[in-house]
Parts: structure tokens; C-alpha cells; sequence
């Protein structure tokens, strides 16, 4: 299972509010990090509209920094040092905060005299999510440099099962944490391709109100509204985009007895490494009944359409040349590609990211229905 990186999913995302108004309390953030004398520390956060929001700036002195801070609700704060990439995410509201800085692992910071028991939570779960991530890359790694083919599939057969392991831990973990923990790792699931919405639904709604009611809590309803609604056997949305001719194509225009929806651009390299397959299966099943309609993230319409001709894309595409922004993207909740979502002649979603021999064994099953 490929994981999103919770820091990265922090820095856009969280501003905490409780549904009552409680009164601010001042609260610590104390630091000790060696080698960083006189080097500015930054601590930030995040306003309702989710814009980044400076709060504070210290100074390192004896290798130690302090924020004091006036605050009602947790939240997550992060905090940046200068001439650094280091940026560690806390949440600050819950009690104070008092670490020893690892630069390494700065998940591993000792937080001893830290009673932010939300932080100290949250630090455990990131923690074991990178070691046990270190596991997983580990075996793919043994998986790409093995030449032996029974070896090879005794590895395959071992990242399997870590994946599947990985994977009933973050759904277990969301179950039984409702708080802001929870919604975080819930968070990092939504976004990844594979995540079961029917799964990320029922949890959701477990939780308590003030904690659904969050920012971040009605980011991820609103994921579960677009995301989910793509899930496998429910209704395709609809939707028009602009060719490279500059004419208007819908799915419904675009689809055959069977439709790949593509969702791809010309800087992404593993979508290039996967055209070559495509291409073998559209040639293949076109006159049986398959289309494909492409979505592509491009913002730049030359190097769009130079990929379509050098990849030999013969199928439709659309693209608002928007980059993330794409409205299609929005539309079916796409947050990494490639991504693929396979409809029959209903609109039905049948299956989802397919590659190769499974992609071309579902066109084949559909067609034959």
C-alpha cells in the first residue's frame, strides 16, 4: 500500500475546532537541539480558511528554543528552523510540549516532559508508521534486485501480506481512535488510491460531532462525498472537457461498450511507463467495444500534446491544462496518478487502477457480459 506522508498532509490541512468555545490557556512549546545555536526557529499553523498563518519566531540560545503560546483548541502547529528542512508538526493545546530534538527522526524525539498527551499519540503512531514503511521498501527493494523468478515471487508474496498488514492496521487504528489522531491517519488512507471509502464512511461517522465538525474532519467528508462516490459500483459522475481541438467531449459522448477513464499527465513517469501496455490493449479490444478517454493534470499544452503523439495515444482527451486543479481530477476525488476507473456501458464503475494483464483481463470479462 503506498503511503501518503502524514507531514505532507499536515502542512495544508488542519485547523482544530471544538464545537464549544472553551477559554485560551497559555501553553509551552520547548525544544532542545543541538548544533543550531543562533539559527531561527518558526512556529506556524493554519487559519479556518487553511491558509498558513506565522506565529511566533525564537532564536536557538544554549540549544534550546521556547514558544509560549496563547491558545483555546488543539491544533496543529509546525515548526520550521532556518537554513533547515527539518519541519516537525505538533499539536499545541492539549497541554505543553517539552522534546529533545532528534534531527533525524524527529519522530523519535524523546518527550518525556511533554504532557500534550495528543502529540505524544501522534508521534507513537508516526513512529511505527516509518518503521514499518522501512519493511515494506526493504522487500521491494530485495523484490527489484533478485534475478531468480521463484525467489522473486516469494518476496512478491511476502510484500503482499505486509501491504494487507499495513493496510487492517490504519482502518483498525481509525476505529479505535476517535480524535484528532484518528482523523489524521484517516486522512492519510482517503487520500491514497486504493482507500475503501465504505470503510473510511462507517469510521467517520463514529466519531464524535465536535470532532466531525473540525476543518480537517469536513475535509474528509467532503472526500468521502467526491472520493466515494467513485467507489466500484456506483454511477460514474458525467463530465465535459476540452480536446486538443478545443471542442467539448463528455464521458457519456466517449464511452463504448466498455470505457477505461485514464486520468494521467506527460511529466508523470510512471503514467509514460505504463502508455506502451495500454496501447497493446486498446489496439487489441477498440473494435470489440473499448474506449478510453484521457484526463491529463498537463498545464502545458505542448508538452500534452507531444506526449500523446510520441506515446501513440490514439484514444480521446480532455484537459483543462489546469495541473492539480484539474475539474474533472476534483470531481472523482484524484490525488495521485496514474489513476483508472474501468465503466461498463451503464456508467457503472466496475473495477479501479488496474495495470497490464489484470487491466486487459477485466476489459475482456466485460466485454463478454
Amino acid at each position: 500500500m503506498k503511503k501518503t506522508s502524514l507531514l505532507l498532509i499536515l502542512l495544508g490541512l488542519l485547523f482544530w475546532q471544538c464545537g464549544s468555545v472553551p477559554q485560551p490557556v497559555r501553553y509551552h512549546i520547548k525544544g532542545k537541539i543541538t548544533g543550531m545555536d543562533n539559527k531561527k526557529v518558526y512556529l506556524s499553523s493554519f487559519d479556518k480558511n487553511l491558509k498558513s498563518i506565522d506565529l511566533d519566531t525564537v532564536t536557538i540560545i544554549d540549544s534550546i528554543f521556547n514558544f509560549n503560546i496563547q491558545q483555546q483548541n488543539p491544533m496543529i502547529a509546525i515548526i520550521k528552523f532556518e537554513d533547515a528542512k527539518l519541519r516537525i508538526p505538533v499539536i499545541m493545546g492539549d497541554g505543553n510540549i517539552d522534546m529533545l530534538v532528534d534531527k533525524y527522526n524527529p519522530f523519535e524525539s524523546d518527550l518525556t516532559n511533554t504532557t500534550s498527551q495528543l502529540t505524544k499519540k501522534f508521534f507513537q503512531y508516526e513512529a511505527y508508521a516509518n518503521k514499518d514503511k522501512q519493511q515494506g521498501m526493504i522487500l521491494m527493494q530485495k523484490y527489484r534486485t533478485q534475478a531468480d523468478s521463484i525467489k522473486r515471487d516469494s518476496i512478491k508474496n511476502a510484500f503482499d501480506r505486509w501491504r494487507k498488514n499495513a493496510e487492517a492496521y490504519q482502518y483498525d487504528y481509525i476505529n479505535k481512535n476517535k480524535d484528532i489522531v484518528g482523523l489524521i491517519v484517516m486522512q492519510s488512507i482517503a487520500v491514497s488510491k486504493d482507500a475503501d471509502f465504505k470503510k473510511i464512511r462507517t469510521a467517520f461517522n463514529s466519531y464524535p460531532e465536535n470532532v466531525k465538525k473540525s476543518i480537517l474532519g469536513k475535509h474528509i467528508n467532503t472526500l468521502i462525498l467526491t472520493k466515494g462516490a467513485t467507489e466500484i459500483g456506483g454511477k460514474a459522475p458525467n463530465f465535459t472537457g476540452i480536446t486538443p481541438e478545443g471542442k467539448k467531449l463528455s464521458l457519456t459522448q466517449a464511452m463504448g461498450k466498455v470505457t477505461v477513464i485514464d486520468f494521467w499527465a506527460s511529466w508523470c513517469r510512471p503514467c509514460r511507463n505504463e502508455n506502451p501496455y495500454v496501447v497493446e490493449i486498446y489496439n487489441k479490444y477498440h473494435d470489440q467495444g473499448l474506449n478510453i478517454i484521457g484526463i491529463s493534470l498537463d498545464k502545458n499544452k505542448e508538452s500534452w500534446l507531444h506526449a500523446i503523439k510520441d506515446d501513440g495515444l490514439k484514444w480521446q482527451h480532455v484537459s483543462s491544462l489546469k495541473f492539480w486543479q484539474e475539474p474533472i481530477a476534483k470531481l472523482y476525488g484524484v490525488m495521485a496518478i496514474p489513476q483508472t476507473f474501468i465503466i461498463d456501458a451503464k456508467g457503472i464503475i466496475r473495477a479501479k487502477n488496474l495495470k497490464r494483464q489484470e487491466l486487459e483481463n477485466k476489459i475482456k470479462e466485460l466485454l463478454e457480459e
